[in-house]
Parts: C-alpha cells; structure tokens; sequence
C-alpha cells in the first residue's frame, strides 16, 4: 500500500461520512483527521511495552523508570518513539519528535511529534504535544511549536 494515500483508506466509517457530509467542503475534515491521529498517539503512547500478547513489540516501556542520565533518557525516550510511530500510525509520514522545555515541572516529560499528513492528496504539516502525566497516561494535543 502506498504510505503517501493511506490517510484516506484508514480513516474510521464515521470520519469519512463526516467529511462527506461537512457543509464547509470538507475542511473540517482536516481538523478531523488530526484530532483523529492525536487521539491515536494518545492511546499508543500510553501502551507499556508487552502489554499486547499478538503485538510483542507495540507499546513503549516506562518512559519514568530509565535508568540512564537524563541526555540518555530523552534520547532513548525520542528514538522509541519516533519507531513506535512510524510503526504503528501509518497516516503520519516524516516523523520528528523533539524534547519539549521542562518549564514548570523538571520531572515532567513533553515531547513535540512533528509530521506529515496526507489529507485528500495535499500533505500537510502537523505538530502535537504530548505530555507524559506523573501516572504513566501520555496526552496528546495538536498544537504548534
């Protein structure tokens, strides 16, 4: 399957017919697709590593427990990630994930996912943010750098 028109084909029943039916022409059928992705990488990020018996590698580990300095750890965090990604969320094409400023909590984790999104045939860039809670849950939002 060519990865650069899978946005369309993997959209859920409901999201196509909501584009279909949007009296804007469909323009918020990009809002749609995007909080659809950042939906996604919500509930992918918040998997812990082995807990999905037929997907032995979906799932990232415990982002709080590395045992490593602190450079190691965003590195390690960055790179799981950015392979947990491109792995699983084939709607999102030239992933970049950066360490976020740890502004007000120094133990918080924040990471910015950069990407590419094909929407209708126009790829579009897209940002999100996701935040790492002290429980282990990662909220994801769109959002901008």
């Amino acid at each position: 399957m060519n990865r650069s028109h899978v946005s369309a084909q993997c959209r859920s029943l409901f999201e196509r017919l909501e584009c279909q039916a949007s009296p804007d022409g469909g323009r918020g059928c990009a809002c749609s697709v995007v909080a659809s992705v950042a939906a996604h990488l919500g509930k992918m990020l918040s998997t812990r590593a082995g807990s999905v018996q037929t997907l032995p590698d979906y799932g990232l580990p415990d982002l709080n427990d590395m045992r490593l300095s602190l450079h190691e750890s965003l590195s390690q965090a960055r790179f799981l990630i950015e392979r947990f990604i491109q792995a699983y969320e084939p709607r999102l094409n030239t992933v970049r994930v950066t360490a976020l400023p740890r502004d007000r909590d120094p133990l918080a984790l924040a990471f910015a996912i950069e990407g590419t999104l094909d929407i209708d045939g126009v790829a579009q860039s897209v940002v999100f943010c996701a935040r790492l809670d002290g429980s282990g849950q990662v909220e994801v939002e769109p959002g901008v750098l």
